[in-house]
């Protein structure tokens, strides 16, 4: 029975050493994969960190973008309020001063006020005046109006007639 049990024990080291081995290629295949997948892991957590380094400027940039839109609207309000004021100021009625009119030279409008009641009217006048230059636009309101104390005379505004 000797014989028997060694040859069983002998077989079974064998078994158990071929096992061993086995199981330590094994083993061993398995750590070289889970270094390549914590390797990648680590890439991978490199690409999110400069995903959300990117992210951030990214919206940072963008918030200076919305930041100068929105200055550049309030521009474009404010030219445009600007504009819409100007327009209203412009007077819509206009006497003439000339009765045959000039088709050369610019176009002026020369606004007048009434200052007393010895005036023929009362509030403001504004007239439109083709001349030369708006020094010659004056000139001839004042020619037309020359009390100074009844009359109050603005400086010559370009007229610029909007196309239809």
């Amino acid at each position: 029975m000797s014989p028997v049990w060694v040859l069983g024990a002998v077989t079974s080291l064998v078994i158990g050493v071929l096992a061993e081995r086995i199981l330590g290629m094994r083993a061993r295949r398995q750590s070289e994969k889970l270094t390549a997948l914590k390797e990648r892991l680590d890439v991978y957590a490199n690409y999110a960190k400069l995903a959300s380094v990117r992210r951030v400027e990214a919206e940072e940039t963008l918030a200076g973008l919305r930041h100068e839109a929105a200055e550049v609207e309030g521009e474009i309000l404010s030219l445009q309020s600007a504009a819409t004021d100007d327009a209203a100021l412009t007077p819509m009625e206009f006497y003439c001063v000339d009765r045959v009119a000039r088709s050369s030279g610019p176009l002026w409008y020369v606004a007048v006020e009434a200052l007393d009641a010895t005036a023929p009217w009362t509030g403001i006048r504004t007239y439109a005046i083709a001349a030369e230059s708006a020094e010659d636009a004056r000139k001839r309101i004042v020619e037309r109006h020359p009390s100074p104390t009844a009359f109050t005379i603005s400086p010559a505004a370009p007229l610029v007639l909007p196309e239809r």
